[in-house]
């Protein structure tokens, strides 16, 4: 079968068959090409550009910027920090994987991260971008939040010990993509406006020792008051659920 126009570039048999392969899982789950100029191969990361051409690509590998960054341990990091530093346990569901720079950087760590996206789009980028690193402990599924929340309750659910969380919101100004990139990022995800859904379907997940939003500075509490906060210069991890 021809794969349309804005396959671009899939020459070799490996490309080919991600091409065909990212077609028909994007055709199943009804994504909406519309917006969509072209999909190139050409290059060890998809390259995707919308009709304004806006240009995104997620990199693990090359982009050292976002996803190579200078470390403290897993016990001084602030986010780890929020996450118990490994005390409470390593394996960890990351509800908002978005760029997966916050799921690079847990793995980096030590971590063994489960990462949810429900943009097919970005989804098949994350998982083409985890595949050129399978040294780290990442995997990533596609799935809606609360409902993969829900689901994972029988008796052969994926065991957590802890949950991170990081919505996008409007208000979010500052970014780790430059600005196209981050034109086409918004555009794709939009604002997780059932932010809140989410998080109380994280509280209610059973055995989970700690849950860990992510907010800007001066934000206000997604839900109720958090257990506590950890602040950095410009963002802070609300804490809820705290194992004494």
């Amino acid at each position: 079968m021809e794969l349309p126009e804005l396959f671009q570039n899939a020459t070799t048999t490996q490309s080919k068959n991600t091409a065909r392969d990212w077609h028909d899982f994007l055709t199943r789950n009804r994504f909406d090409f519309s917006q969509i100029e072209k999909i190139d191969f050409a290059t060890p990361a998809p390259t995707i550009t919308d009709k304004k051409n806006n240009k995104f690509c997620i990199d693990f590998i090359n982009d050292k910027k976002n996803y190579h960054k200078k470390k403290l341990s897993i016990k001084s990091e602030l986010l780890s920090k929020a996450l118990g530093g490994g005390k409470l346990g390593l394996n960890v569901l990351d509800l908002s994987a978005g760029l997966g720079i916050d799921t690079v950087f847990l793995a980096q760590l030590g971590y063994h991260v489960t990462a949810i996206e429900r943009n097919p789009l970005i989804y098949l980028c994350l998982q083409h971008a985890s595949e050129q690193m399978l040294e780290m402990n990442i995997k990533v599924i596609y799935d809606e939040a609360t409902k993969f929340l829900k689901h994972n309750t029988s008796a052969n659910q994926q065991k957590f010990d802890v949950i991170y969380f990081d919505p996008m919101f409007p208000e979010k100004t500052k970014s780790a993509l430059p600005r196209q990139e981050m034109v086409f990022f918004k555009k794709m995800v939009g604002s997780d406006e059932d932010a809140g859904q989410v998080l109380e379907e994280a509280l209610k997940t059973p055995n989970i020792k700690r849950v860990v939003v992510k907010r800007p500075l001066k934000a206000p509490p997604l839900l109720q008051k958090p257990s506590g906060s950890l602040k950095g210069k410009l963002v802070r991890f609300d804490i809820y659920g705290v194992e004494k």
